[in-house]
């Protein structure tokens, strides 16, 4: 069954289950204050009885009180015993003894007379030894109205069920339309895998749209996921099939007997190379995946004079004509001093590549920059490690696809002038595996900065 019928069959049975208690309330309500009433008339005529005879008046006729104004009923019979039992006289409406054996005490009865009529008795044994008194009142009228009674309830209990059934259903179609549509469109996009499509958002049920809009996101993650494998799909592809080429026509051309020594170390230095690319490429790749998935991050307490001294110190003989400047106080960072070395490295053999032989390159931890706005220096409690050149900069289009794998600033992808273009992907995840970031921002005229943004070392770090 829908969720829509089990809503709607509990919604139904539990307005009727309700109507039937309130009905049966109101039943046993209406049965207790017309047997109350009957009795405690009852009651009052046989008081009245009592007292006449023990002031030695005998009623005759109806044996009704004068000015009598008793809320009866029905008809009201009377009879007067003695002591043994023996009738002395009855109300002139009964024609026959009432119902039931008169037993010594004062009570209420319900008895039924020979042809089935309900009668309700009290019998009341009047002070002094005078006699027993009988009153009895048909029950007819008042079994009619709790009758009529129960027909109106039931008529009711039928109304109230109805209207609770047309209104729940109203509700239900409300709420349950969109959750079809929406069940419906997405088991059509899991079947079909067009995570390009959306399900509909109904904004008149806010948890339906809640879950349409939670739905819809997810599939914009998912479409985003895929693209994403789809382009390193290409990428990888791309990247692999030209170095694969080559080595094969490379070794097509070794195989050849006519091949001088000199083109057969040619071709033996270009497989090197292609060799060494692949490896590259491969070894790049596994490292992006560990990073995503499982970093084995060793984050310690890292001062960064001595870390960034020591780094740069390595960078001299590679210099030549450029220009390398180091400037940093005496910050600590929460960092893994491999991972950062990592991510410097590749920050710093970036800049002396493109900025060219008049490079002029820095490195500085902390403080402020006189070129880079302050919003790429935030939050301001963090440490920042910056590496700038003074290249040709890059716009603002490119500063995100950097991070892309794969992507190159040069159209032709020409790998001379870099590597496979997992660096700065690669670089991007380590940081953020310490709980830090890579952005760039790069301005005219005073070439590109790369920004580590990392968490100080405090006693909670």
């Amino acid at each position: 069954m829908s969720l829509f019928g089990k809503l709607w069959w509990s919604l139904a049975l539990a307005f009727g289950a309700l109507s039937v208690i309130l009905g049966l309330g109101e039943y046993s309500t209406l049965r207790r204050a017309l047997m109350s009433n009957i009795d405690r008339n009852l009651e009052l005529r046989a008081l009245w009885l009592a007292h006449q005879l023990q002031v030695g008046n005998l009623p005759e006729g109806m044996m009704e009180p004068p000015h009598h104004s008793l809320e009866e009923l029905g008809t009201v019979f009377v009879e007067i015993l003695d002591l043994k039992g023996k009738l002395v006289r009855r109300s002139t409406n009964l024609e026959q003894p009432i119902p039931g054996d008169p037993q010594p005490g004062t009570y209420f009865l319900t008895v039924h007379t020979p042809a089935g009529n309900p009668l309700r008795v009290h019998q009341l044994e009047a002070a002094g030894n005078v006699g027993v008194v009988r009153v009895a009142e048909s029950l007819e009228l008042a079994e009619r109205s709790l009758a009529n009674s129960v027909v109106k309830i039931l008529a009711l209990w039928a109304l109230t069920s109805l209207l609770a059934a047309l209104i729940c259903y109203r509700v239900l179609r409300r709420i349950c339309q969109p959750l079809e549509a929406l069940s419906l469109k997405a088991h059509w996009i899991a079947e079909s895998g067009e995570v390009r499509e959306r399900v509909p958002v109904d904004d008149s049920v806010r948890e339906v749209h809640q879950v349409s809009s939670t739905i819809n996101g997810l599939l914009d993650r998912v479409e985003k996921l895929l693209s994403a494998q789809e382009r390193l799909l290409q990428d990888t592809s791309h990247e692999l099939r030209n170095p694969l080429t080559v080595l094969k026509i490379d070794l097509e051309l070794l195989a050849r007997p006519e091949l001088d020594r000199e083109t057969r170390a040619e071709v033996g230095q270009e497989v090197q190379g292609e060799l060494s690319r692949l490896i590259e490429l491969v070894e790049g790749l596994m490292q992006i995946s560990w990073a995503e998935t499982s970093p084995q991050i060793a984050l310690e307490s890292l001062p960064l004079e001595p870390f960034l001294n020591q780094l740069v110190s390595r960078y001299q003989s590679l210099l030549g004509d450029r220009n390398l400047e180091l400037r940093v106080g005496p910050e600590v960072v929460w960092a893994d001093r491999r991972r950062l070395e990592q991510i410097l490295r590749n920050l710093l053999d970036n800049a002396l590549r493109y900025a060219g032989s008049q490079a002029q390159i820095k490195v500085w931890a902390g403080g402020a920059s006189d070129w880079i706005p302050k919003a790429y220096l935030q939050p301001p409690e963090d440490i920042f490690v910056v590496v700038e050149d003074n290249g040709p900069g890059i716009e603002s289009k490119y500063w995100e696809k950097l991070f892309e794998r794969y992507f190159r600033l040069e159209p032709d992808r020409n790998r001379q002038a870099g590597g496979v273009g997992l660096g700065l992907p690669l670089a991007r995840v380590l940081a953020r595996a310490m709980g830090g970031e890579l952005t760039v921002y790069s301005s005219s005229g005073h070439g590109c900065a790369f920004i580590v943004r990392l968490r100080p070392a405090t006693s909670d770090s």
